[in-house]
This record gives structure tokens, sequence and C-alpha cells, in this order.
């Protein structure tokens, strides 16, 4: 898979992490991602495959770069800290001043489209929404995926994208919903901060189908000019 890639990325949370930081990642969570068995695939839900590929994704990344840790409190944030970090303690931990928050999204598709594990959702595409369990997220780094890999008889699950805002505000995220009963409470990006992430894309997967897409949805600006 071939990326178009916005070289000039470059940004510091403690830490230093640059566009070619997170292409060498995705590459490795793809290589990864088609290493294992496609029966895997279709026995588990697209919310817990998102759940390991953004955390396959932390694994990686923090071992492209250099003094960072993947923050080891499981409901800490944000997912990447400093390495001078690791010895705080878990209340410190759950919400750190430093770092970079990642999170995933497969989008979201026509109503009643049917579609499996192994078959891409591109053509069924209707819009795309990170979301968070607060809206005090502000500096994110929000990748997408797709199943678009494809190695031999089954099209493998890979990041089909990656984008970045570090001006995020409270007013960019929706209404938490879920806030009664057993229900996780989230709430979703708004149209505002999709623009933010789509003005500080990093990189895209060279398809022309996917450029189109994502274009429209996160109105990213001239990719010549990042």
């Amino acid at each position: 898979m071939n990326y178009i890639v916005n070289e000039e990325f470059e940004k510091s949370f403690g830490f230093t992490v640059n566009s070619q930081n997170i292409l060498s990642s995705v590459v490795d969570v793809n290589d990864f991602l088609s290493s294992l068995p496609p029966n895997l695939y279709n026995s588990i839900d697209f919310k817990t495959m998102g759940s390991m590929i953004g955390a396959v994704f932390c694994g990686y990344l923090v071992n492209n770069i250099q003094d960072a840790i993947v923050n080891p409190i499981e409901k800490g944030h944000p997912d990447i800290i400093p390495t001078t970090a690791k010895h705080e303690p878990e209340v410190v931990l759950r919400n750190f001043p430093h770092g970079l928050e990642i999170k995933g999204t497969i989008g979201n598709v026509t109503t009643g489209a049917n579609l499996r594990a192994g078959v891409p959702r591109i053509n069924s595409l209707t819009g795309i929404t990170w979301q968070a369990h607060h809206r005090e997220v502000n500096h994110l780094l929000g990748i997408i995926w797709d199943f678009a890999n494809v190695r031999e008889s089954f099209t493998f699950p890979a990041i089909t994208g990656a984008f970045f805002s570090e001006t995020l505000t409270v007013e960019d995220w929706g209404k938490i919903s879920g806030t009664t009963g057993r229900n996780t409470k989230v709430c979703g990006l708004r149209k505002s901060g999709k623009n933010k992430l789509g003005a500080g894309w990093v990189l895209l997967y060279d398809s022309e189908q996917y450029i189109t897409k994502y274009t429209r949805f996160l109105d990213i600006p001239n990719l010549n000019q990042p």
C-alpha cells in the first residue's frame, strides 16, 4: 500500500513525532494485521477490531519514536506519554498533561449495508466520526481504517488515513450520550472538529477512491500544499 505523506508534519509532546514515524508505524500495523488468520476477523466485531488496531498502532508508534511509552493505565489519557511519566501514580496518568491521544474509526456506512469482514467499506461510506468519552480532548491523532489490504484471497484491515489537530475545543465535540443506565458515555466529533483534522492531514492511502471520499467528509485542503 502506498501513501501520500505530509512531510512537513512534526510535533512535540514531551517527545517528537513526525510523518515518517507515523508512516513507519502504519506500515508495521498493516503488515501485522495481514499476518493474522482471516477467520479471526470473521469472529470479532468491528468495535473490538478497532480497539485492537488502535492498541497495535500505539505499540508500534512508541517503538518508532524516542522518549515515549504507551500509557500503562487502561483508562489513562492520553494514550502515549513521555517516558519520564512512567513512575507517576495512577491518578496522575488518568489525565496526564502531556502526550498524544489516538483514536480510530472505520467510518459510517449506508443504513442496511451488510458489510462483512474482508469487504471494503469505502463505496458505502457516508461519513467519518471519531468518538471520545469526554469533550476535553484537544490534541488528537485520528486514524481511519478499512478492509483495503489485499493479500491473496482476503482483504485485510489496514490504516488508510491519519490526521492531527492540536486546536480542538469542547465545542468541537457533540453532546455526551449514554449518561444514564449502563451505556458507555461517548461524544462524537462535530464538523468543525473534523475540518480541523482534515486540515492537519498526515498521510492518506494513495487511492483516488479513498482520497475523494476523505476529502469530501473532512474538507482536506489542496494535498500539494499541506
